[in-house]
């Protein structure tokens, strides 16, 4: 193992592309070396060199985050090139959609072990370095963690499954100085979601929606609950979705058929 370096050290998974780029971005911005992990490889090492260009000490890591030993092998690296890790970022995730019946086994089983399985080995790999320096650990959720939608059953569920982890990692490494929190975004304009909702019909995503997030505000999110200001902010959701998980859809969700409840005017002129 190196000897350890002086800035701080940040492990972001999904880091080739959207949430996990503008995440990586940020921190980067913020003055963390930063380790990125992701199964996509030509992306991976486009995310690594702009990183790079901005006087970034990255390094791009494949890493299925579903597999035990890349994890091992990951963690290895980091402990070797920097000595030490002081944030993990379980971004990784995948965006299912189906419902309670037509949800086939196959699909539900990809789901959870990427969204829920990958954040739980990371966080199991990862502690004993978060614990040397009492880090913290960021998972990525969304409002639909608290707030379910029809049409996303294996998504939802997983993603409540992260917060239910979120939270029961708080407790159990209060102790070690380790915090567990989770950042909830509404929608958010990636390349993924854009092929996704092509796929549902939607060639004209993000058109209609408004206070959509961007993947730099997600990324800023993580930088203060891993600051020294966030230190005391522990095992909570902290939504980042302009208050869908309040309002309904909160002028965000692509409604032509009908005026949401926000919408109208309950004091016309």
């Amino acid at each position: 193992m190196t000897e350890p370096v002086n800035r701080p050290v940040a492990l972001v998974t999904g880091a080739a592309q959207g949430i996990g780029r503008g995440i990586a971005r940020r921190l980067g911005e913020a003055g963390y070396d930063v380790a990125l992990g992701d199964i996509d490889e030509d992306p991976l090492f486009d995310t690594e060199a702009e990183l790079q260009a901005l006087g970034v000490d990255a390094q791009a890591l494949l890493l299925d985050v579903t597999r035990a030993d890349d994890w091992t092998r990951v963690l290895g690296v980091v402990a070797e090139t920097w000595g030490r890790l002081d944030l993990l970022v379980n971004n990784a995730g995948v965006s299912s959609r189906g419902s309670v019946t037509s949800t086939s086994e196959d699909l539900w089983h990809k789901t959870l072990d990427v969204n829920l399985k990958g954040a739980w080995l990371g966080i199991k790999a990862s502690l004993p370095l978060l614990r040397e320096g009492g880090g913290s650990i960021v998972n990525i959720g969304s409002t639909r963690s608290t707030r379910p939608m029809a049409g996303l059953f294996p998504y939802v569920v997983s993603k409540a499954g992260l917060l239910g982890l979120t939270r029961q990692v708080a407790v159990e490494c209060l102790l070690d100085g380790v915090t567990c929190n989770m950042v909830a975004p509404g929608w958010v304009d990636t390349p993924n979601e854009r092929k996704i909702q092509a796929r549902y019909g939607r060639p004209d995503f993000p058109a209609g929606l408004r206070n959509l997030t961007t993947p730099d505000e997600v990324g800023a999110a993580v930088v203060f609950l891993a600051s020294p200001a966030g230190r005391k902010i522990n095992g909570i959701i902290l939504y980042l979705d302009a208050g869908l998980h309040v309002a309904d859809d909160a002028g965000m969700v692509y409604l032509p058929d009908r005026t949401p409840p926000y919408a109208q005017r309950l004091d016309p002129d």
